[in-house]
Formats: C-alpha cells, sequence, structure tokens
C-alpha cells in the first residue's frame, strides 16, 4: 500500500508541474516550502539592514563563547601567521632588490600609526577583523619625511563601524553615496565618508565636531573584504552562517549546567500535614519559613503532616554529547573552520581523515589570502611603499621613471605550513624536484621563503664553516663523515694443529 501511495504522490508532482507555470519543486509553495519565502533585496539592501546587528552580535559570541572566539583566531592563525611577506620579481638587479627589501623590513616596525605592532601585526588585526565583521578598512597616513626614519608613511586600522552603513546621498556633480562609499558616474569609488570618531566610544571632551565626516579619497583606503556576489560594496559576517547556531548551543549549554547544579543539590521537601522533624524550635510559628535554601543537603518544609519526597531531575540520558557533536559539526561548516581546529577535539577521527581535513582547510585559506588579503593590502601597500621611498630619495631604482611597474610587481608568500608527515611529505618535495616537477624556488616559497635568500644563507654558512679551524661537516655536504677506526685483527696462532680446519690462503703466484 505505501508503494501505490508513493507512485500517486509522483504522479501527482507530475501533473502540478506540467499544468502550473513552474517547472521546478524548489520554487513552488506547497506544504513543505509554505513557509520558505526569503528576501528578494539584493545584498547591498541586506548588508544595509542587517549588517550592524550582525556585526554587534559576532564580536559578543567573539567575546564570550569559546567555539566561536577559537574559531576567528584560528582563521586569522592560518591566513597571516607570523606574516605574509614580499618578495620583488624583477630580475637582475639583486643589489637594488637587496636594498629594498632591506628598507622594508625597517619600515615594517613603523609601520602602525597606532604603535601597538608591526605591518605584521596590522596584516593579523586585518584578516581577523575581516572574518569576525565581514570587512576592514586601512586608511594610508602620508607623514612628513623628519616624521619618520624610514619610508615616511603609516597604516591606520578603521573597524566596520567607522564607515556608516545607513549614510546614503546624492552630491553635486553626480556622485553619489552608498552605505558610506562615494562612487562616481562610472561606478567607481572615489571616497569614503568615515566617522571622525568612533560612533560608540567615548570622543575628546570639547570636541564639537565629533559626529562629523571626514572624507578621504579612496587612494588613500584600502578596503579589504569578501565580496562574494556582483556588485557587492560591502562585507558580510563570516560568522553570520553559524551566528544562530553558536547562540542557540550557548543558550542550550547554560541550560544543561543549571540542570546538573540542580540536580547535585540532592534537594528533598517535606509534604503533607504533621509535626516537622526536622523543626528544632517548639515555639515557631506554624507558617515558618523553610528551614534551608536551595543547596546541597537541603530539606524544604512544606507544611503540617509531612512526608519526604526526594527530587529526581529527569536526566538526558545519552544524546547530549551527540547532539553537541552533530551541533558543533554544523557550526563549524557554517565557519569554514575544521571541527578539530575549533574544539582542539582530536579523538574524533583517524589520521587521513584529519589530513584530508587541514589540506582542504589549507586550500580555502590560500584561496582567500590571494584573491583578497593579498590582493587588496599587501599588494598595494608594497606600491604605495616603492612610490614614496622612491619620491623621498631613500632608494634609488634604476629605470623607475620610464616604468615602474617592474618594481610593483612583487610576490606575496604566505606564512609556512608544517608538514602533516615529515617523512613522508619531505620525500615526496625531494622527488617532485630530482623529476622536474617543481624547482627549488617554488618548493621554497611554498615553505614561506626566498630561495635566493636561502641560497645566500647556505653560501654563508659554508664559508664560515671552512674558516674554522676544525672543518664542519654535513650530510646535505654530500661528503661523507671520516670512517670510525676498524677494530684491530685477532692474534695469529702460531700452531699448525689449531689451523687444520681453517680455509687455505690465497699464495700469490711465484715469480
Amino acid at each position: 500500500m505505501g508503494i501505490f501511495t508513493g507512485i500517486r504522490r509522483v504522479a501527482h508532482a507530475f501533473r502540478v508541474a506540467g499544468g502550473g507555470t513552474n517547472s521546478f519543486e524548489a520554487a513552488g509553495n506547497g506544504r513543505r516550502l509554505r513557509g520558505f519565502n526569503p528576501s528578494r533585496n539584493h545584498i547591498n539592501v541586506a548588508i544595509r539592514a542587517a549588517g550592524p546587528t550582525l556585526v554587534a552580535r559576532g564580536r559578543w559570541l567573539y567575546e564570550n563563547d569559546g567555539y566561536a572566539g577559537n574559531a576567528v583566531d584560528e582563521w586569522a592563525s592560518q591566513a597571516v601567521g607570523d606574516g605574509i611577506k614580499p618578495r620583488p620579481r624583477f630580475k637582475g638587479k639583486k643589489a637594488a632588490k637587496a636594498a629594498l627589501l632591506n628598507l622594508f623590513l625597517k619600515w615594517t616596525d613603523e609601520a602602525d600609526a597606532e604603535g601597538n605592532t608591526d605591518y605584521f601585526g596590522i596584516q593579523e588585526k586585518v584578516a581577523r577583523e575581516a572574518y569576525l565583521a565581514g570587512e576592514c578598512f586601512v586608511r594610508l597616513r602620508n607623514r612628513r619625511l623628519g616624521d619618520m626614519w624610514t619610508v615616511p608613511f603609516q597604516l591606520q586600522i578603521l573597524t566596520t563601524e567607522m564607515l556608516d552603513m545607513g549614510f546614503s546621498a546624492s552630491l553635486p556633480g553626480g556622485n553619489f553615496v552608498v552605505a558610506g562609499i562615494e562612487f562616481n558616474l562610472l561606478g567607481a569609488r572615489v571616497a569614503y565618508h568615515f566617522w571622525r570618531y568612533h560612533p560608540t566610544d567615548e570622543r575628546p571632551p570639547n570636541s564639537a565636531n565629533a559626529r562629523d565626516r571626514v572624507r578621504v579619497p579612496a587612494s588613500e583606503v584600502f578596503h579589504v573584504f569578501d565580496g562574494r556576489q556582483g556588485g557587492q560594496i560591502r562585507g558580510v559576517p563570516r560568522i553570520a552562517r553559524a551566528l544562530v547556531k553558536i547562540f542557540g548551543l550557548e543558550i542550550y549549554d547554560d541550560a544543561e549546567i543549571d540542570r546538573k547544579k540542580n540536580a547535585a543539590l540532592f534537594t528533598a521537601f517535606l509534604i503533607g500535614r504533621g509535626e516537622n522533624p526536622m523543626s528544632v524550635n517548639e515555639d515557631e510559628d506554624e507558617d515558618e519559613t523553610p528551614i534551608a535554601g536551595m543547596e546541597p543537603g537541603a530539606i524544604i518544609d512544606l507544611g503540617d503532616d509531612k512526608d519526604i519526597k526526594f527530587s529526581a531531575p529527569a536526566e538526558v540520558g545519552g544524546s547530549y554529547e551527540a547532539f553537541q557533536y552533530r551541533t558543533i559539526l554544523k557550526i563549524c561548516a557554517g565557519l569554514g573552520v575544521p571541527y578539530s581546529y575549533v574544539t582542539g577535539d582530536m579523538t574524533k577521527g583517524n589520521f587521513a581523515n584529519v589530513r584530508t581535513d587541514i589540506i582542504r582547510f589549507r586550500r580555502r585559506v590560500s584561496q582567500w589570502q590571494n584573491n583578497t588579503l593579498i590582493f587588496q593590502l599587501c599588494r598595494p601597500v608594497w606600491v604605495a611603499f616603492v612610490e614614496r621611498a622612491v619620491m623621498a630619495g631613500l632608494i634609488e631604482l634604476p629605470g623607475y621613471d620610464e616604468d615602474p611597474t617592474e618594481y610593483w610587481a612583487c610576490d606575496h608568500l604566505p606564512p609556512r605550513q608544517e608538514w602533516i608527515d615529515p617523512a613522508k611529505d619531505i620525500a615526496a618535495e625531494r622527488e617532485a624536484i630530482k623529476g622536474g616537477l617543481k624547482s627549488r624556488t617554488q618548493s621554497i616559497a611554498e615553505r614561506g621563503y626566498d630561495r635566493e635568500d636561502v641560497d645566500d644563507e647556505i653560501e654563508e654558512e659554508r664559508a664560515e664553516a671552512a674558516g674554522r679551524k676544525t672543518p664542519l661537516v654535513f650530510d646535505t655536504d654530500g661528503t661523507a663523515p671520516p670512517a670510525a677506526p676498524s677494530a684491530p685483527p685477532p692474534p695469529a696462532n702460531d700452531d699448525p694443529a689449531d689451523n687444520e680446519d681453517d680455509p687455505p690462503e690465497d699464495i700469490p703466484n711465484a715469480a
């Protein structure tokens, strides 16, 4: 009977599909999808309406929920690590490249306009903010040459709250502002209208212009966000996909903890009429208050003619851990961070499964690094650095006036990734290089280093080792260490009788 019912249901679905205007069941309005009516607003309209609430809730979860906070920090750690470092592409000018990189490394210590970290610490803050709030703004602050020891500009981080989501306007000349960003008639970004001070932070006393907006040219602002749709102009917090689940699990955990606390009280209640067996004062009123509060070992007096009944809180059984595990899995899928990274629980999978998850996660992080963080922050910072270094006369780059793009071209090396299985991974890397499937330059770059720097260090080490009184010999030098002295031969036996069973020695031919 069940089979025929299923056939009739399928036939009815075909008749409905053929007789109506909708050919897709997923777009129907039947019983199963009756309440599924998402908004048709453009992503920019949705962000303007919901963005501030999403950001506020995401920040609360980051500070108060261990899973959410750990996921955000893990993403920033994987995306930036100890810093994404530049590697200029131009060839044949080794001295200019070394001087440029040396100047850049000196500048990194002065890069932060707030003076709290260096350029690589700014990268970490930007990665964390872009994941948590969906976007981050970095303002380029030009300085006078005498204000700094190195290239005269710094970077200032501005959070998403500094650019008013609700500010839209039409400006003279045809420009218009949407969500705080000014566009021209071609749709290109022209400027950003930031608050002078954070709208919810304390402002300087007697500041008459505290609520003013400051127009900053777009050439001085790096907007880091993951635009998932065409035409999207503001970012969406990544935590938005899992925010409801995280908060629901937080409430569930609190309720379970309270239930366990109440169960641990081991409370007893006196019911019925009669003398209170626990009373210690016969002169007390009959309507006396309970002799004990809700605490371990408490007994609550409920009146005369008493009987005693112990509390028996309901247990959730064995479903608690299973429910937690499945819910956290869904949360981790929404956050885009592996379960073992978010929870620190390494017991739920074998080595092969964990390795597969790590590889997928690293691929996702690498995609975000190259398409978002490097493209929107690291590259423009490098170009700004080279331009200002040349204009300040701090470095000479041959042919820069004719074609500066040669010096702007730069690879940015993400942090090295630790080997998952070092013995096998290193062996596979060596075989790939020997077989011509990859170069040493590529292999070393994947580890977060520059091949030329590594070669220079090796050359310097070998030259220093060769000049020592006692040479340093390593397996990587291609020379074997001196052989250990062999054991002395056993003493010869002169007794012919003892040598009867010995094999005859080779006797050289007589001349």
